[in-house]
């Protein structure tokens, strides 16, 4: 008995965590765990055909959905990236239109040497994105050739964003042009539980198979067979909490990169909205509306936060539309004017007392908005009509 114990265990667990993945890992472990068990023999670890083959399928199907996740989130980075072009483009168009107006002659000559270009591309960022691909190549070989001009109005940096946003972009659409339609497939969502519960069973029958195994052979067997199974799960949780760390360095090179962006032109923003100096700090939060960037920047004076833009090289803020309750869209009422005998009724007293509101004191049958027609007081007359008693 004590030799026996030296040799295998009581009895094994395959642990780890199968669902905290993200859709591509989730299916590239799933494969990886059916290679280990498919090479076995499925009799001694009392697994069947079926299940076996209903565990394959649904890994398959997997690995299709997230081929078709991956299009669809490449459609995503295009869009992403459209919207930032489209920024791009706007603000070098408005930084050449507002400087034609410089009273500063080192900002208006340039300016006016390039604005007959900027107009020849205009409304470009509402092309088809194909053809602004083009239409952006053939604009930026145009300033090439005016890069003094495009230098004294601050525009170089910008771009050669532009320049770079759409190579990137044109080689997206090289990439989703070389896949395969992959739609009509359902929701990895709705996959991933199935396949996750047949793994649990597959495993069940894998741990089950070792306390009722006979021979210390098969019980040696069902054990390397788990200790390797346990080995990729852990090396997937590693992998993932690894790829976590790296996103989390991404977002914090993309906030360092808007701060030092944004935070120079800050002190410029606060003197022109009338604010001290420092009051104003930008919070890291950004949003897109419109294919345009925002930035939020917080009134330390105030505590409230405000939603900021670049326009021509410098922050401008955004001008927010009125609520629907002071919007002018209520219900108008007429002013009500004194009489000698008190309020003018409105037309809905008129109604309730049996006259018309169209009935004025003047007997003109018209309807004088301003409450200024023919009747002495400014009112609109009596509404109640009584019979002559």
């Amino acid at each position: 008995m004590e030799n026996q114990q030296k040799k295998s265990p009581r009895y094994v667990r395959v642990t780890g965590t199968i669902t905290a993945h993200t859709s591509a890992m989730h299916a590239e472990l799933h494969q990886q765990l059916y290679s280990l068990v498919a090479a076995q023999d499925k009799q001694k670890l009392h697994l069947t055909d079926e299940l076996l083959k209903a565990w394959n399928d649904l890994i398959a199907q997997e690995v299709e959905l997230n081929n078709a996740q991956q299009d669809t989130e490449l459609t995503a980075k295009m869009q992403q990236l459209d919207d930032d072009r489209d920024a791009l483009i706007t603000q070098i168009f408005s930084a050449i239109r507002s400087n034609r107006r410089s009273p500063v002659k080192a900002l208006r000559e340039p300016a006016e040497r390039l604005v007959k270009l900027v107009d020849s591309y205009k409304g470009i960022q509402r092309e088809v994105l194909q053809a602004e691909s083009m239409h952006i190549n053939g604009m930026l070989k145009d300033l090439g050739k005016y890069s003094t001009e495009t230098a004294a109005l601050g525009l170089t940096a910008v771009i050669a964003m532009l320049k770079t946003t759409n190579e990137e972009f044109e080689r997206l659409e090289l990439k989703r042009l070389d896949g395969s339609d992959k739609s009509g497939f359902t929701s990895a969502k709705a996959v991933r539980p199935l396949t996750d519960d047949t793994f649990y069973e597959v495993r069940g029958n894998i741990e089950a198979a070792f306390y009722f195994a006979t021979t210390e052979a098969d019980k040696k067997l069902i054990t390397n067979l788990v200790n390797n199974l346990n080995a990729v799960l852990a090396r997937y949780a590693t992998s993932r909490k690894s790829s976590k760390a790296q996103l989390d360095i991404a977002k914090q090179m993309e906030l360092e990169s808007n701060h030092k962006r944004i935070d120079p032109l800050l002190p410029a923003l606060a003197a022109k909205a009338g604010h001290a100096a420092g009051d104003l700090s930008f919070t890291g939060r950004t949003q897109i509306v419109k294919k345009e960037t925002r930035y939020e920047v917080l009134a330390a004076s105030t505590g409230k936060t405000l939603w900021t833009r670049l326009v021509g090289g410098e922050l401008a803020l955004v001008k927010t539309k009125p609520s629907a309750k002071s919007n002018g869209s209520a219900t108008v009422k007429p002013k009500g004017k004194k009489t000698g005998k008190g309020d003018t009724p409105s037309k809905d007293e008129a109604s309730d007392k049996g006259g018309h509101a169209s009935d004025k004191g003047n007997g003109s049958g018209s309807d004088d908005a301003s409450g200024k027609g023919k009747n002495p007081g400014g009112g609109q007359g009596e509404a109640e009509i009584k019979p002559k008693g």
